[in-house]
């Protein structure tokens, strides 16, 4: 996988969300004016082409030091740099949306507009703030620290991004991309992968499937670093590759496939199998890209691969063709 692709997998491999059934249409009262609906749906549209890079408003962002994209490494966020000098360098991924479980007692809620911003408890290294709909449903953003000293104000960037957030959600700035009907975006991932085959993973005998809000990841297994999981995501950036010595290429159903122990440590029980599908943006040799996680604790990274490998010759068959 690449290595920007690498590090937002790893983000996501630690969280896991949830989608929420919501039946009723959530309104908002506005002095002199009708009630609002300010469920997600209504306001941001259809979530699986939901472009989130349309939301990352970075003249906000100017005033904390040079802002910069940092490429595609996912559909569900836009992932910027900042560099407030020359010793440190910020990211912050715009855009991912989580369920209502996302909600932790004591958050401070402050209200923008017919929206609140809900104030997540910073950790060394990292601040998030969400953009919390009508219906439970959040839109988050995120900056962590990638190099410099601490105390470089994560959340006083992450706060003025998720105002602009905020802002630009209820100017009805929120744009879609145009995806072809053979896209992963439009493909429910948890329709890919059959539970019966996941729940042969020792530890996820009983595992349920578990889709994203945005509807390009399912899940099975526990939101914990030693328990067992496994995780199909549709994404987007450069297409898989070999990274280290612990990974490998090779044909599954036909689609060339990268293999890859992540870290490259044989003695991590992590494995990914990513296969590329068609052209993705307008960026040259940027491609849609299928990517399976499987976590064994108390395993190694090549018996990870193997069950990765096993799950991926069930799921690729299901995916669209690459040339309809």
């Amino acid at each position: 996988m690449s290595p920007r692709r690498h590090r937002g997998m790893l983000l996501l491999v630690l969280c896991w969300v949830l989608l929420a059934a919501c039946t009723a249409q959530p309104t908002t009262e506005i002095a002199g004016s009708r009630p609002v609906d300010t469920s997600a749906r209504a306001m941001l549209g259809d979530l699986r082409t939901l472009d989130p890079c349309t939301l990352a408003d970075t003249a906000a962002l100017q005033r904390f030091g040079a802002v910069s994209n940092a490429g595609i490494v996912s559909l569900d966020y836009c992932l910027l740099h900042l560099k407030p000098d020359d010793r440190t360098l910020i990211q912050l991924a715009v855009g991912e949306l989580t369920g209502p479980d996302s909600d932790r007692p004591g958050d401070p809620v402050v209200p923008q507009g017919a929206l609140n911003i809900v104030q997540n408890a910073p950790v060394p290294g990292h601040c998030t703030r969400r953009v919390r709909f009508g219906d439970g449903v959040s839109l988050q953003v995120s900056a962590d620290l990638l190099a410099g000293e601490p105390g470089a104000g994560l959340c006083g960037i992450a706060d003025a991004g998720a105002e602009a957030v905020a802002g630009a959600v209820q100017q009805g700035r929120a744009g879609h991309r145009d995806f072809p009907p053979n896209s992963l975006a439009l493909v429910d991932p948890c329709a890919v992968l059959d539970t019966a085959a996941v729940n042969q993973v020792p530890g996820l005998e009983e595992a349920r499937p578990r889709p994203s809000v945005g509807g390009h990841q399912c899940s099975w297994g526990e939101q914990s670093a030693d328990a067992p999981r496994v995780q199909l995501q549709h994404t987007a950036g450069e297409p898989p590759r070999i990274l280290h010595g612990a990974a490998v290429e090779e044909p599954v159903d036909g689609r060339r496939t990268v293999l890859s122990v992540v870290g490259g440590d044989p003695q991590v029980p992590l494995c990914s199998a990513e296969t590329g599908h068609i052209p993705f943006g307008t960026v040259a040799g940027q491609v849609e890209v299928a990517q399976l996680v499987v976590a064994v604790p108390g395993e190694t990274g090549t018996d990870a691969c193997a069950y990765a490998r096993g799950l991926a010759r069930l799921a690729w068959p299901n995916l669209p063709p690459a040339n309809p």
